[in-house]
């Protein structure tokens, strides 16, 4: 079913009709810039089927056993895109993001996966690279190179697509979804039959130094457990180090991201030529998310973007959060102030700044947090108080906890802080000494300790990001290749 290019200029037209009118097409975020891209939604919309693998890796490194291996998972199997579900193989990502970039073969596939283009038969031809997401995470790219042919990179090679129709197969759909427990016909959740999950915790030390811990579960029990340097930071385009240099009179947040062949700088030199933000000795994180960090400097609260720390501009919450943030912001320190008795109601200094914010967990959730300050001389310098909005999806992503608080800290009242799992299957409790894992019963009690780990005095958790079923496996592997390497 080969088309020219005059009709994918059509489709192109025609798929923004239908996006602007609510029709169930892929919605795109573009961030081509120059010209627009000529293959439109439907180029990724459809059936496809897996119809080969071209091993990237060179000969006498187990190539050909590689080879074999990614056949007998992938080949002759079915890829589907739609808006509700993209999904490779046995892989699915539910409600998947596209972004589309226009670029040629051989910078996109050299710069981002180190493997000559010739390998694939390409040159410097124009194609077109659709990221698919849930969001947060990455799940795959798409290599567009012409109206029915794309590549997929997977394990040291390319899986070989062609498509078989703009239709989605809807047996072939239901498939899909029950890899993922989604029942197609009822949309009961269903558990997965093999439940992974994973989180890294970022943590903070008393002298203000980072570190991540790597937990990962299948079926309800640890499989691995690992620390790497700094703050491993998911992203949806891979994963990022957030970091701080503490040394030679230079004190700076960094944020650098990672790929399959590169590692951030050890050099401090190097460090200081990139994505850095100059701080105060004592300024230390309290929070850090996909796309933001949150920071405590001297006596501000600060919210920054990873991608440009170096710009050294704070965001407001008012850019980031939805409704009239700027009239909940005051309200909520008028409601504060309010409660301020005596000498520190008539010092207090009530002028409000939508700048001046962070996120701070509390009761096993993040929470907003503001903070107004005192004319001196008084015994302090300023007092925080809780923003009553929503915490923005731009900030945290996940943040959900299906056991009660209260219940939580009937059974187990040491817990200072708790984590639950997407799948529902497992949950990490804190206290000031140590970490707990417990396995989850019937999504909502908590059962048996699968896991205790020590913590340090000091030690504070300041990201939590989640994964689960492929992603999952994903972060464990990466996570091992950083420890092979001391990292």
């Amino acid at each position: 079913m080969k088309r020219n290019y005059r009709f994918w200029i059509i489709t192109f037209a025609a798929a923004f009709c239908f996006i602007f009118t609510g029709c169930s097409s892929i919605g795109f975020d573009i961030e081509s810039t120059i010209n627009p891209p000529e293959y439109g939604t439907l180029a990724v919309q459809g059936t496809w089927k897996i119809d080969g693998f071209i091993s990237a890796l060179p000969q006498g490194k187990n190539a050909g056993e590689k080879q074999e291996l990614v056949k007998n998972k992938y080949l002759e199997q079915w890829a589907v895109f739609d808006n509700e579900l993209g999904a490779v193989g046995p892989e699915t990502c539910v409600n998947p993001k596209y972004r589309i970039i226009k670029t040629t073969a051989d910078s996109f596939i050299q710069g981002k996966y180190r493997v000559d283009e010739t390998e694939l038969g390409l040159g410097k031809q124009e194609v077109y690279v659709v990221s698919i997401s849930n969001g947060s995470q990455l799940f795959y790219e798409l290599i567009i190179t012409d109206s029915n042919t794309a590549y997929v990179y997977m394990d040291n090679g390319f899986l070989v697509l062609k498509k078989t129709s703009d239709q989605v197969d809807a047996k072939l759909k239901e498939k899909s979804l029950s890899h993922v427990g989604q029942n197609v016909n009822s949309g009961r959740y269903e558990e997965d039959p093999l439940l992974r999950s994973g989180i890294l915790l970022g943590i903070r030390a008393a002298d203000n130094s980072y570190r991540t811990l790597w937990i990962y579960s299948k079926n309800r029990e640890i499989e691995t457990t690992g620390w790497t340097r700094q703050l491993l930071v998911p992203r949806a385009k891979g994963f990022w180090q957030v970091g701080t240099i503490n040394e030679s009179n230079i004190h700076a947040i960094y944020a650098q991201a990672f790929n399959e062949n590169y590692m951030p700088p050890k050099n401090l030199a190097d460090v200081l030529n990139g994505n850095m933000l100059k701080i105060d000795q004592g300024t230390k994180l309290n929070f850090a998310g996909n796309d933001y960090i949150g920071i405590e400097d001297s006596d501000l609260l600060r919210v920054y973007p990873v991608e440009n720390l170096k710009d050294g501009l704070a965001v407001s919450l008012k850019d980031i959060a939805q409704g009239d943030a700027d009239n909940i912001f005051d309200q909520s320190a008028k409601d504060f102030a309010a409660s301020v008795k005596g000498e520190a109601y008539d010092k207090l200094i009530r002028k409000t700044d939508t700048r001046n914010f962070t996120l701070m967990r509390r009761n096993g959730h993040w929470v907003l947090k503001s903070r107004l300050y005192f004319s001196q001389p008084y015994e302090k310098d300023f007092m925080d108080f809780d923003l009553r909005l929503m915490v923005p999806d731009r900030l945290i992503q996940y943040d959900e906890m299906n056991i009660p608080w209260n219940d939580i800290k009937a059974k187990l009242p040491w817990t200072s802080d708790a984590f639950m799992s997407p799948n529902k299957d497992i949950a990490v409790l804190a206290d000031s000494k140590s970490l707990c894992v417990y396995s989850i019963k019937n999504s909502s009690g908590i059962n048996r300790q699968l896991l205790k780990l020590e913590l340090a005095k000091g030690d504070t958790i300041v990201m939590a990001e989640w994964s689960i079923g492929r992603y999952a496996d994903l972060w464990d592997n990466f996570v091992d290749k950083l420890q092979k390497m001391n990292y």
